[in-house]
């Protein structure tokens, strides 16, 4: 036996066999060196795209992140684009093999697409913060792009045979690779995948995102990974960002046993044990309905909404949305929390079907990128779904104050109608997401239209960094900016709840709770983590009051240091 250790991306204890992936670029490295029809070759170069397109869209088709249905769609597009194949045809044409065309062609795009989404300092100060955030999601993604790209390269000097060869996992497998991209991962058996161990990686892709909503356990960065062999026994422990190569049955038996101890301990855990403080899981990269039980068995913290529905050719209807709804509604237990946010579909969320933006009025230029009309429909859903319950209906990236009125207004509207109409519906409470730095500076006056505002600490902390990339620790930057939501939050008697990658980090719970932060909403891999911290505190006497005197050590800590000094006084003082 031996230790092996890495970088956390996706908490979690497996075991399984060692199933290596090569990096499937090496074995196409080769140009072929064949007598070749040219037309042979476009037909070859264009069945290889519509295949490889077909298996993006397809994957993008299930319930899965945003930001990697948009990478699919983005390639799949790419690959398939008339311009693109006209060029590869006039290579093909002059002598060129469909290989050594695609790459003539495709990968200089690729090559200057990562070059464009480079940091320069000078540039930069220049530019939006939209536009510097845009930068910075153009960085995370061309290193996958560049993969996906590899992926399908590979495809054209492949047989038929060749290119349907997808890995067959038949036994709990631990999937071992230098590299990995969304699709190649999706391609695999994913219930016969009980850990990924990755040489390389990077935790702020994609991958990472689609592991931890599937509650699969993953360690990155692990050097020597690839000299595991084919078949080794693993116990993946990527909560200590640990492998066990060949480890004794009784040790890994003891790890699974713990694990699978804590995990039942916490799945009786009765919401009515902490009244005073909320945890509850956040949905958006779901599968079937069966996995979400884990994730909202102590309530539904946050449902992403626009995931469901992105993949919809047409307007989604009420009644499509309330048959949605209800399936993931009814899932959650009774007296649990119920949250959910309305469509966002900024940036890159696009859906493929069209949407009616408001011509006029206040919601004429509303960030999510949505119209008044689809927004109500979608609010009488909800309604429609959660009958006979308390529901939190949070509305995204709110900036101005007509924007914050004109949303509340539509609950009320949405209320009317149904009533009108003799339906029964759920009783809504409105919330508003803090997740831009208006809505930091004007929460205090957003508070007369929500019950509760729920801080996007992933946005904020984009924010909080441009025009650099942000930072994996918590910063003075964004301490501030949940701070001063906080304050107005206790000054206007609004609930206030956190959300979004720093959520889960269980080391700031005391100063969450000093900024009274009574509602946390996080990915199912960190539940149990965050639940038994808070335990531990509320144990010790911990509660979620705003504390002035905190507040003004927050708002005068100016380097990593002092706050850093800061979380960890405000850690032992709890």
């Amino acid at each position: 036996m031996y230790t092996m250790s890495g970088v956390t991306v996706s908490e979690g204890v497996s075991e399984g066999v060692a199933y290596v992936l090569s990096d499937g670029s090496e074995a196409h490295s080769v140009d072929v060196v064949a007598t070749f029809s040219a037309s042979d070759e476009c037909l070859k170069y264009r069945r290889a795209s519509r295949d490889f397109a077909a298996k993006l869209n397809n994957a993008a088709n299930g319930t899965v992140p945003d930001k990697v249905r948009d990478l699919f769609g983005a390639v799949a597009s790419y690959i398939t684009n008339n311009a693109n194949i006209n060029e590869i045809d006039a290579l093909i044409y002059d002598g060129n093999s469909a290989l050594d065309a695609a790459k003539s062609v495709l990968l200089p795009k690729i090559a200057r697409f990562s070059e464009a989404a480079s940091f320069d300092d000078e540039d930069n100060e220049h530019k939006s913060l939209q536009d510097q955030e845009d930068d910075w999601e153009m960085q995370v993604s061309s290193n996958e792009l560049r993969s996906l790209m590899r992926d399908f390269i590979g495809t054209i000097s492949a047989s038929p045979s060749a290119n349907d060869d997808v890995p067959k996992l038949n036994r709990p497998s631990v999937i071992i690779a230098n590299d990995l991209s969304p699709a190649r991962f999706l391609a695999l058996r994913t219930d016969m995948v009980r850990a990924v161990v990755l040489e390389g990686g990077q935790a702020s892709g994609h991958l990472g995102t689609v592991l931890r909503d599937l509650c699969i356990p993953a360690v990155y960065e692990v050097k020597g990974a690839l000299t595991i062999k084919n078949g080794e026994d693993l116990l993946v422990d990527a909560t200590r960002g640990t492998v066990l190569v060949s480890p004794p049955q009784e040790a890994a038996r003891s790890l699974i046993e713990q694990q699978d101890y804590y995990t039942a301990q916490e799945n009786d855990v009765v919401i009515e044990d902490n009244p005073a403080v909320t945890v509850a899981g956040s949905l958006g990269a779901i599968g079937e309905v069966d996995h979400m039980a884990r994730c909202i068995n102590h309530g539904l913290g946050l449902l992403r909404s626009e995931f469901l529905f992105l993949s919809y050719h047409h307007r989604p209807t009420v009644d499509e949305m309330v048959a949605t709804f209800s399936a993931i509604f009814n899932r959650v237990p009774k007296k649990a929390p119920l949250t959910a946010r309305t469509f966002d579909f900024a940036g890159d969320k696009q859906p493929l079907f069209s949407v009616e933006l408001d011509e006029s009025g206040a919601l004429r230029k509303y960030g999510a990128k949505v119209g008044s009309k689809l927004i109500k429909d979608e609010i009488k859903a909800m309604l429609l779904a959660s009958v006979g319950r308390e529901i939190y209906i949070v509305f995204p990236l709110i900036t101005r104050i007509g924007e914050a009125r004109s949303l509340r207004g539509l609950i009320d509207e949405a209320v009317a109608e149904l009533k009108a109409e003799n339906k029964p519906i759920g009783n809504p409470h409105p919330a508003l997401m803090i997740e831009t730095p208006a809505a930091v500076l004007s929460a205090r006056a957003f508070a007369a239209f929500g019950e509760m505002f729920v801080i996007g600490t992933s946005s904020l902390s984009e924010y909080a960094a441009a025009p650099r990339p942000p930072e994996e620790y918590f910063t003075p930057a964004l301490a501030k900016m949940i701070a001063i939501a906080c304050k107005a939050a206790r000054d206007e008697g609004v609930k206030v709840g956190m959300a979004g990658r720093f959520a889960r980090r269980t080391e700031l719970l005391p100063l969450f709770l000093s900024l009274g932060v009574s509602y946390i909403t996080t990915d199912a891999t960190s539940l149990q983590s965050v639940r038994k911290e808070l335990q531990k505190l509320t144990d010790n006497g911990a509660t979620p009051v705003f504390k002035d005197e905190v507040y003004a050590q927050v708002m005068e800590a100016s380097s990593a240091r002092e706050l850093h000094d800061l979380i960890f006084q405000d850690n032992a003082s709890a």
